[in-house]
């Protein structure tokens, strides 16, 4: 089955992928999943449907692609490393490697190994041996000799006793199995952990793995982008890094002894011109800001004006820490210096006839007048854009009839914009007799939307309007950023796990918002209590259990939820809402769906949870099924859409 089949993917760059674990350091093009957040290397995704490999040449090993909601169980037969979403198998012989080992060049024989005096061969079959090299006792894939009957790792085999190193020219270092316990047990170049092979000088405590004996970084560098003149590799030294204003998260700096300067071997391909999600305008890196106290615009925290930093030529009192500025989730890893600077107009949405009346995009036909707030007590105003109630807010409606109403700050929705979660141009696009399901918030709506040029995006227009910084009321002292998350992180406001929040960058609060939670209506109507407005509560004010008036459960104080002042009742907020937020005025028979207010006596039975639906609504599609909630729905019509097809 194709990755396409299983995620909804879309174009964009990232760092570590979720295919082959690669990519920490180096932002690369792939793709994005808009429901989990996953991203995959594009080389990942047009990796071939079959391979034939040395080590299991008995059968060609199929391409497995594992959905995003199913966990991935087991290991690498070669690297014995955990395998990810995207890996080859056998499914006769129950074989399996990652995608890394499966392209990596077989060598079948080590025709002069350096560690033995005659050839060795693959066994290409997993067989328990021990190293003659390293004496570890491992079940793996040995390099034979026929010879003298001994066995060895591939590393082992090839390594030499003794090593003149480029980085470390003042001794040669020895080859060790075992690490001693005087040192840190890491490689002093790339930080790893030291395992049962690597090189070491015991006079100067330096230690580097085989990967970075075997790949030592260059010595001279010319025409870096951090620096005009030459740099040359320092290893072990403690420092400040004069890019980027850190010092020692890397002790092997490059320097220019001239200027006196040095930088991180990271830091020295500095983009010069970047766009972040953080700021409206390009900012540029400058190897110094001018004198003055300067605060970061992402993390808050001073910047030393001696040391390179971002800043807007625009904004002449915003600057980022270089870190800060490239991190993941703040740029996508594209640097724009030779890229014309995108010119998207945020076209109005309407054209002004006189003061208090326009002419909408979407309603030509009449003009629309701006009134300062509704009828408390009229339930059947529902707003055409964002399809929530119009209680207190201004709105407009049209002059002539009763066909058109829209808040004011739906009104004045910009007709193209660049959306805040995918970077991407955007059209606002007016309501169509369909249910549409939001990439964003992950839930079907009516009403207006944001979409992409290419169709890919949709967004509801509630979440489309959300923009960086956002501000919420329920967390005042810190703007509130988009990021994403592998499922560590719960919301603040339910409790739930999700891929992509609103989230404070302060360590102390560690605040986040799912994005649903976010657009909730701060105040809304229920039944149960027709006389007053609920208001949407952040906490509970006493220390009481509080419960649900509508379902009649214990409610959480730690989670948001709907309360009356007046009569002081509490309610669980999809209890008020619902989980299916639609709006009971909009029905499309014609299209087999049908919003129905849940106030019958007798409560219908869900199709998808096979249980009494207590929300406010309820959905009823081709004549026959109801169903309660988002989930119940993605269920149901999966499963009635396999069967009509079939």
């Amino acid at each position: 089955m194709s990755i396409f089949d299983l995620y909804l993917l879309y174009p964009t760059r990232g760092l570590k992928c979720d295919a082959c674990n690669l990519g920490t350091n180096n932002y690369s093009d792939g793709y994005r999943c808009f429901r989990s957040g996953l991203f995959f290397h594009k080389e990942c995704i047009n990796s071939n449907r079959d391979v034939l490999s040395l080590y299991h040449p008995q059968h060609p090993l199929d391409l497995k692609v594992v959905a995003e909601n199913e966990d991935v169980h087991g290991e690498c037969k070669l690297c014995r490393g955990n395998l990810l979403k995207m890996y080859y198998h056998c499914s006769i012989c129950d074989f399996t490697i990652d995608l890394l080992c499966a392209k990596k060049e077989v060598m079948v024989t080590i025709e002069s190994p350096k560690s033995h005096e005659h050839r060795l061969s693959l066994v290409p079959n997993m067989i328990m041996f021990t190293c003659h090299i390293c004496e570890v006792l491992d079940d793996r894939f040995p390099y034979a000799c026929n010879i003298c009957d001994l066995k060895f790792h591939k590393d082992c085999a090839e390594s030499t006793p003794e090593l003149n190193y480029s980085c470390h020219p003042k001794h040669p270092l020895k080859r060790l199995t075992r690490v001693p316990s005087y040192i840190d047990g890491k490689c002093c170049l790339c930080g790893s952990k030291l395992h049962n092979l690597f090189y070491h000088c015991s006079i100067c405590d330096f230690s580097v793995d085989v990967d970075c004996a075997e790949n030592p970084p260059l010595f001279t560098l010319v025409h870096p982008k951090a620096h005009v003149h030459p740099l040359t590799f320092l290893p072990q030294r403690i420092f400040v890094c004069n890019a980027c204003g850190i010092m020692d998260d890397d002790p092997n700096p490059y320097v220019c002894l001239q200027c006196n300067f040095m930088v991180h071997r990271n830091c020295i391909d500095i983009p010069r011109i970047i766009k972040i999600n953080r700021h409206i305008h390009r900012i540029k890196y400058n190897h110094c800001l001018t004198p003055g106290d300067w605060t970061c615009g992402v993390c808050q925290k001073k910047i030393s004006w001696t040391c390179g930093a971002y800043s807007c030529s625009k904004c002449p009192d915003f600057a980022i820490h270089m870190r800060c500025a490239t991190r993941f989730g703040i740029w996508d890893g594209t640097e724009v210096e030779d890229i014309l600077e995108d010119t998207i107009d945020h076209l109005k949405s309407y054209e002004v006839i006189e003061e208090g009346v326009i002419k909408y995009f979407s309603h030509e036909k009449h003009n629309l007048k701006l009134r300062e707030e509704g009828d408390a007590n009229d339930e059947c105003m529902w707003c055409e854009a964002c399809t929530y109630p119009i209680f207190c807010s201004p709105f407009y409606d049209c002059m002539e009839c009763d066909d058109f109403i829209i808040h004011q700050k739906c009104a004045n929705l910009p007709r193209k914009k660049i959306d805040s979660f995918y970077k991407m141009p955007m059209n606002l696009v007016p309501s169509v007799d369909q249910l549409n399901f939001c990439q964003a918030c992950q839930n079907y709506f009516q009403g207006f939307m944001y979409r992409s040029d290419d169709g890919m995006v949709v967004l509801d227009v509630r979440c489309g309007s959300i923009s960086e910084p956002f501000v919420h009321e329920s967390h005042p002292n810190h703007s509130l950023y988009i990021s994403y998350s592998t499922g560590d992180k719960f919301c603040n406001a339910c409790g739930d796990k999700a891929t992509m929040f609103l989230s404070c960058d302060c360590e102390e609060c560690e605040f986040a918002l799912d994005i649903k939670c976010s657009v909730l209506p701060k105040m809304v109507k229920h039944k149960n209590d027709k006389d007053h407005f609920l208001t949407l509560c952040y906490e509970g004010k006493t220390k009481e259990q509080y419960w649900c008036d509508i379902c009649e459960e214990d409610l959480n104080q730690e989670n948001w939820f709907y309360s009356c002042d007046h009569c002081d009742i509490t309610f669980h907020v999809k209890c008020t809402l619902g989980d299916l937020w639609l709006n009971p005025d909009f029905n499309y028979k014609l299209y087999g769906f049908e919003v129905i207010p849940n106030n019958s006596v007798s409560r219908p039975v869900c199709a998808g949870c096979d249980s009494r639906c207590r929300f406010p609504f309820t959905l009823k599609f081709t004549g026959y099924y109801t169903v309660c909630s988002v989930q119940c729905f993605s269920r149901v019509y999966t499963v009635t859409s396999k069967d009509s097809a079939s």
